[in-house]
């Protein structure tokens, strides 16, 4: 990771060929509690151990039903909900419950770091993210701001991968102090002799690349979001990162893979009123997104994912704990969309987890259908070296770029 000045740290590899689909990895942190959010409202095992968080079928707190449960249990959206449910009426949402990490652990940094190095219990601790390894199977050259983070550092999921790039805000992605002090770091740089001056003078291409791509889409927009109203972002933190990422996405500099965070799910206190801000801003900002990207939505695939679910019973502050099975969604133009998928465990006590849903779909099951089927990726081995590849359907696609002990489990290759 090379600095390019105050405030800006980033390394560009080589311009070279992108691969499928723009990938973004949306994680949720904190635990969401995917029982609050897709809530099986009309089983009774989940009303008496919600006393008064529970989603309801009708009245206060009523969810949104959903067409086409799983395992014979009809499931609601919850109130706050309203874009992710057209979303997913529409088609282009697809939702797996019960997934998570196979894991007995309820720490969120552990679980965290075992999801972004794509690790379960007992498994070997492998040194880079799955983001990485997947990224490195595609090519050894990749287009510059290929790879980008919205937050202000690179997630663990691409630990490994200098040439990823963190822009929390392209407007201001720049050197500090502006073209006086580009100007100072391209003349002491330009021998391009060792390493550093070389990631110093891509970088200074990337903001030029970026800066002269964004005065293009400014231009190209012209008075339009002056006239109309345009998605319906919200001020929040999520809406700032995926407008930002949407605007990179239009501004066409090669992006295929992007990482998002959103925080604040660990609602162990008062959780409607919290769990509700937080469901709103995700449902909110997922609706504006995909509007926004109306013109790119057959090139994107979205998955949401969290480090764990919450406990089936409430607690004594009206919360929830850290448990672990939890939702896990992909949005995307090529979704089979409308649909719930993974295998639904029952909440009796004898198929709970510790008082927890059981995790029944394991993430990188999840992961590897979308990076095979969307994303070309020739070698999930690499990916996720403990786990087979068994896609559920999830996402129309090519899958026949697979190589190694993978092929044997794909045959379920669509295209759309």
């Amino acid at each position: 990771m090379a600095s390019a000045g105050p405030g800006l740290r980033v390394s560009m590899a080589a311009e070279g060929s992108g691969a499928g689909d723009i990938l973004v990895v949306l994680f949720a942190r904190g635990g969401t509690d995917g029982l609050q959010l897709v809530a099986p409202a009309n089983d009774s095992v989940y009303q008496d151990a919600r006393p008064t968080i529970a989603v309801q079928t009708g009245g206060t707190n009523a969810g949104l039903p959903l067409a086409n449960g799983i395992g014979g249990v009809d499931f609601f959206f919850n109130q706050d909900a309203t874009e992710l449910n057209d979303l997913y009426t529409s088609g282009n949402l697809a939702l797996i419950h019960a997934a998570g990490v196979p894991t007995e652990n309820r720490s969120h940094f552990k679980s965290m770091d075992m999801m972004e190095r794509g690790l379960a219990d007992d498994e070997t601790s492998l040194t880079s993210g799955w983001l990485t390894r997947h990224v490195k199977t595609l090519t050894a050259e990749r287009p510059w701001l290929s790879t980008v983070s919205t937050a202000s550092n690179n997630p663990i999921s691409l630990l490994g991968y200098p040439q990823a790039v963190s822009i929390p805000d392209v407007q201001s992605f720049n050197v500090s102090g502006g073209d006086v002090n580009a100007n100072v770091i391209a003349a002491l740089n330009a021998s391009g002799g060792s390493a550093y001056q070389q990631a110093a003078l891509q970088t200074l291409d990337a903001i030029d690349t970026v800066q002269t791509k964004l005065q293009e889409l400014d231009d190209a927009e012209g008075d339009d979001s002056d006239s109309e109203a345009g998605p319906a972002y919200t001020n929040g933190p999520l809406s700032g990162a995926l407008r930002n990422l949407a605007t990179l996405i239009k501004m066409d500099v090669g992006l295929d893979v992007a990482t998002v965070d959103q925080g604040g799910w660990d609602h162990h206190n008062n959780l409607l009123n919290e769990f509700s801000n937080n469901a709103t801003e995700l449902s909110q900002s997922l609706g504006a997104f995909w509007e926004d990207m109306v013109d790119y939505q057959d090139r994107i695939s979205l998955v949401f994912m969290t480090e764990f679910g919450r406990r089936l019973g409430e607690n004594s502050s009206a919360g929830t704990d850290h448990g672990s099975g939890s939702v896990m969604m992909v949005l995307s133009g090529n979704a089979n969309g409308g649909q719930m998928y993974g295998e639904w465990p029952g909440l009796e006590g004898v198929n709970l987890n510790n008082g927890d849903l059981a995790v029944t779909t394991d993430y990188r099951q999840v992961i590897s259908e979308v990076l095979a089927k969307r994303h070309c990726s020739p070698s999930l081995d690499t990916v996720f070296p403990t786990v087979a590849y068994n896609p559920l359907g999830l996402v129309n696609g090519d899958d026949s770029a697979l190589t190694g002990a993978a092929v044997a489990n794909a045959g379920t290759t669509s295209t759309s």
